[in-house]
């Protein structure tokens, strides 16, 4: 009786308690991997600060492991932690070999946020290498480009930042992620990704406005429409500008 009665307890808290983040199945695997398998969930499900403590708890087992230290470097960028990614991403270009994903879009961050400082020897070397390995990928590459929409919204006169940011959600694309800094109302596109499920963010102000899953096709281009049917926000969350009123002058 006492320990029916237990069970019925727990069961109760249980049902008062939100969802607990579960784990992947992943018997057999390594402590380091187990880690990593987490840590994927973790941003997979937009939980980025817990994917940091993932990897970070990985790589103290597997030190110069070139995936743990890009998704380590991927997790900090969507926190907007620079530093950090700085330091992750330009570990991965200085350790990883130059053919691997891992290396190009490492180096494909690093140069847009103006981190990436080589000489023109070398920028020329790498560039040679990266051209290679992408013409040899090119039949397996899509684009994907996005319109973005609010009713009564224009990016001339509010001028609601966006980022969008988009992430490779399975193993063959872990490695790929892309972002841009748009206005509302404003278009985004990202081209060379290589084909496989991905995940997109729209986020203002630490809000996310949108958040979709798709599957980009090789040779395809693949269009999205992010507009307040996709969204789970209100209508009302960017309400439109107050009309300007004509100035009339009193006339004798």
């Amino acid at each position: 009786m006492r320990r029916f009665l237990l069970g019925g307890i727990l069961l109760l808290a249980a049902c008062q308690q939100p969802p607990a983040f579960q784990a992947p199945i992943t018997s057999g695997l390594s402590p380091g991997a187990q880690m990593r398998a987490e840590g994927d969930a973790l941003m997979a499900g937009g939980h980025y600060a817990g994917a940091v403590e993932k990897f970070r708890q990985a790589i103290d087992l597997e030190p110069t492991s070139v995936p743990l230290r890009f998704a380590l470097g991927t997790a900090y960028s969507f926190l907007d932690r620079r530093s950090e990614a700085i330091a992750q991403f330009g570990w991965v270009v200085a350790n990883a070999a130059s053919e691997s994903t891992e290396y190009q879009e490492a180096r494909r961050w690093l140069v847009r946020v103006g981190a990436m400082e080589e000489s023109p020897a070398a920028v020329a070397k790498t560039d040679a290498s990266i051209d290679a390995a992408r013409k040899s990928d090119l039949a397996r590459q899509g684009s994907i480009s996005g319109q973005t929409e609010w009713p009564g919204v224009t990016p001339a006169e509010h001028k609601v930042r966006l980022r969008i940011s988009m992430l490779g959600i399975e193993d063959s694309t872990r490695a790929v992620q892309r972002r841009a800094e748009i206005l509302l109302g404003e278009k985004f596109e990202f081209k060379d990704v290589p084909e496989g499920q991905y995940r997109i963010l729209g986020i203002h102000d630490d809000k996310t406005v949108w958040e979709q899953r798709f599957t980009l096709k090789a040779g395809k281009q693949t269009d999205l429409a992010l507009t307040p049917a996709a969204s789970s926000l209100p209508a009302n969350t960017f309400p439109p500008a107050p009309r300007r009123q004509a100035s009339t002058t009193a006339s004798d």
